[in-house]
């Protein structure tokens, strides 16, 4: 069996484009292997190019396109597997189309999520420079006037000043500390060394849990609408879908689904006892297995809790501003108002 290449992984968007553009080809009825020298030549740019030229050379060696695909090292298993079963079946431009909008629709679906976390993380940012401005800078300038004009410093705001000297000698401890919370994050989000830690935090934090289980939802249901549509049964469909999870706990939940069907227990209640989908996506799914339009039914559910996503993302962006501007007045202010009033009260006493 030959070694496939390893690379880095195309990103979403790359995906999708590669996959409307032979969905294009196959769809035009342009010859197999005209239209690949076409799209090597005409229509990619960079990598993709690259990675196309590559794919018709093996193809005029007699492998089959996903065989070729495959062999790049480059492009998801799920996609492999089903280019493979559209390859088996005759439906390669309907599987391409399908394709490209489940990753054109993943890759808005990153964009969404990406953005909406990191507006508020730079507006943390910004509170706590302006804070560890005030207390590191302003509050002792404050200070020496005080003692200057021999007034006496109340205890709320001799515990400030005490922690502004304390932040000031112990800086470089708070920077590490920082730095380690930090790398921790990058760490458990960006890497897969401690994926169990990732998955678990997805699926307990507060926000973050809503947002993550719809997001789920939604990939779920287009990935389940695709392969239903090339008449796969539902227990293999549900196995090629697992690794595309990258949670370890979903994919175990998903797994108990499986053994549940193999049980002869419906899939909605199957769905609906790993505690993952909501009701509605039950009653839903329940409704299109009835009636035998499931995959119909699942782009439906893909459609709305996609808007319900956005909603819940815009609704987070729109609510955080305020609050963290709210939350930055009442600091300030009252570290102000700690330094002030003494200042003022010695003032009136000189009046």
């Amino acid at each position: 069996m030959e070694t496939v290449k390893k690379g880095k992984m195309l990103s979403p968007s790359e995906l999708s484009l590669f996959c409307y553009q032979f969905s294009v080809v196959f769809k035009a009825g342009i010859p197999y292997l005209e239209g690949l020298q076409l799209l090597a030549g005409d229509v990619f740019e960079s990598e993709l190019k690259q990675v196309v030229g590559e794919i018709s050379a093996d193809v005029r060696t007699g492998k089959l396109l996903y065989e070729a695909i495959g062999a790049r090292g480059v492009f998801p298993d799920y996609m492999v597997a089903m280019l493979r079963i559209a390859e088996e079946t005759g439906r390669l431009g309907d599987v391409f189309e399908q394709l490209s909008i489940y990753y054109d629709h993943n890759d808005q679906l990153k964009q969404k999520i990406r953005n909406a976390l990191t507006y508020p993380f730079v507006l943390i940012g910004l509170m706590a420079a302006v804070i560890l401005l005030l207390i590191l800078k302003v509050l002792p300038i404050f200070h020496d006037i005080l003692l200057s004009v021999g007034g006496s410093v109340p205890s709320a705001t001799q515990f400030v000043l005490d922690f502004s000297t304390w932040l000031q000698n112990g800086l470089l401890i708070v920077v590490g500390l920082v730095v380690i919370l930090v790398l921790y994050g990058i760490m458990i989000f960006k890497t897969n060394w401690v994926p169990s830690q990732r998955d678990l935090l997805l699926l307990k934090l507060p926000v973050v849990k809503r947002l993550y289980e719809k997001s789920i939802v939604v990939k779920f249901a287009r990935a389940l609408s695709i392969l239903t549509k090339s008449g796969l049964p539902l227990q293999t469909s549900l196995d090629m879908i697992i690794p595309l999870m990258e949670n370890q706990l979903i994919q175990t939940r998903l797994k108990d689904v499986i053994v549940q069907l193999e049980a002869g227990k419906p899939f909605d209640q199957a769905l609906k006892s790993t505690g993952l989908f909501p009701e509605l996506f039950t009653k839903m799914v329940a409704l299109g297995t009835k009636t035998g339009e499931l995959d119909s039914m699942l782009d439906k559910i893909s459609e709305v809790y996609d808007r319900e996503l956005e909603r819940s993302l815009h609704r987070l962006t729109v609510s955080i501003e305020p609050t963290l501007v709210i939350v930055l007045s009442v600091i300030v202010g009252a570290i102000l108002l700690l330094v002030m009033l003494p200042l003022i009260n010695i003032m009136s006493s000189i009046g």
